[in-house]
């Protein structure tokens, strides 16, 4: 084969699949470009409430995980469900006594009952 033709391709082999002295420069040039977060997307007059937002946000979580709930006197289970719990369902689920009459017509008074479904 024609010798000049050979060392034509081995050039350009070079070229393609061997980089240049300045490729590592390249691609830290590259990588050191700034990458977009979500404060770039935001208009900046937004951001001041946006942050103050976030800051409440969890502020708000943090409170409410490090705050215990009172459970002296029940379970931690029951101190957080018995919050929905109405009255005569406290009574009947988390007091351990059986309700005297006076107690029952009380609760029967406090709750009406839905005679249509």
């Amino acid at each position: 084969m024609n010798s000049t033709l050979n060392n034509f391709f081995k050039e350009e082999r070079k070229r393609v699949f061997e980089p240049g002295p300045y490729f590592a420069k390249r691609v830290l040039a590259r990588l050191s470009e700034k990458v977009p977060t979500i404060w770039d997307v935001i208009p900046r007059t937004v951001r001041p409430i946006m942050a103050l937002s976030l800051v409440l946000l969890f502020g708000v979580l943090a409170v409410q995980i490090l705050v215990p709930i009172d459970s002296a006197s029940t379970g931690p289970i029951m101190a957080f469900v018995g919050q929905d719990l109405t009255p005569g369902e406290w009574m009947l689920f988390v007091d351990a006594q059986v309700p005297s009459d006076a107690q029952l017509d009380e609760l029967n008074l406090l709750e009406p009952v839905d005679l249509v479904p």
